[in-house]
């Protein structure tokens, strides 16, 4: 049994089996869920039932919450960044790192703050979103490894110390809102347009386009434009059309 940290807090580490959890990811919020419940509500009771990072019902931190008897891993909610890693730096090696399956436990009952992820990155072909702290995009660690905690879904280790995520296939793991979309085969076409979505959505993007710029938007609504869903997954790609088209209208007017 290995031991890593989550910010100041010590976590036992069991490799096996990883949560017995779905994964969904809700494209418009750039959320990451695996989680028991499926509403709000079932949500807030969740957090007032555990321990763990998160623990304020109207935080917006990320979070990952253990029971309050054995202190075991029962769900994480995580939100991608809004800045995008830029050319030349490589959170893509990542994908290298040494594997393994786990369950986390903690002392049962406390509360406890997770680093913040500030910076992605998404695979040009969708095969991975990569999620890091600055102390995780530095690359300055000697020791790197994943811990997938469930389907897709790895925790990034840098020297014993979390320093991020790593979320596999998220075209995948596309829902809409709190409803879950059965299994479908691999859609690789809405693979790619999920990546370009990611590297488009960026902070200092929206930025421009709140400042007047009026060629910010153009390479969104050209993405807009290929996706068709009549044919691949269509559920899924219908999902993705309407995020993109809610982060398009959000943002219309701010460039006229």
């Amino acid at each position: 049994m290995e031991k890593i940290r989550l910010g100041e807090m010590p976590v036992r580490v069991v490799h096996g089996a990883p949560l017995p959890l779905s994964v969904d990811l809700s494209l418009g919020e750039r959320l990451v869920i695996a989680g028991p419940y499926r509403s709000a509500d079932d949500h807030e009771r969740h957090l007032l039932a555990t321990s763990g990072a998160g623990w304020w019902v109207a935080d917006a931190s990320d979070e990952m919450r253990f029971s309050l008897d054995a202190g075991s891993l029962v769900s994480a909610w995580f939100q991608a960044p809004g800045r995008v890693a830029r050319e030349g730096t490589d959170p893509g090696s990542w994908l290298n790192a040494d594997r393994a399956d786990a369950r986390l436990a903690v002392v049962p009952g406390r509360n406890f703050d997770l680093p913040r992820v500030s910076v992605r990155w998404c695979e040009r072909s969708g095969s991975a979103l990569v999620c890091l702290t600055e102390e995780g995009f530095s690359g300055g660690a000697v020791v790197r490894s994943r811990l997938g905690i469930a389907q897709d879904l790895d925790l990034l280790i840098a020297d014993g110390r979390y320093v991020g995520w790593l979320l596999e296939r998220p075209a995948a793991h596309l829902c809409n809102s709190w409803t879950k979309v059965p299994d479908s085969p691999e859609d690789p076409e809405l693979g790619t347009w999920v990546a370009r979505f990611f590297a488009l959505t960026d902070d200092e993007v929206f930025d421009t386009i709140v400042d007047g710029d009026p060629t910010a938007l153009e390479p969104l609504r050209e993405l807009l434009a290929e996706v068709q869903v009549e044919e691949g997954d269509q559920r899924r790609r219908k999902i993705f059309r309407d995020a993109l088209e809610e982060v398009i209208d959000w943002h219309t007017g701010f460039d006229v």
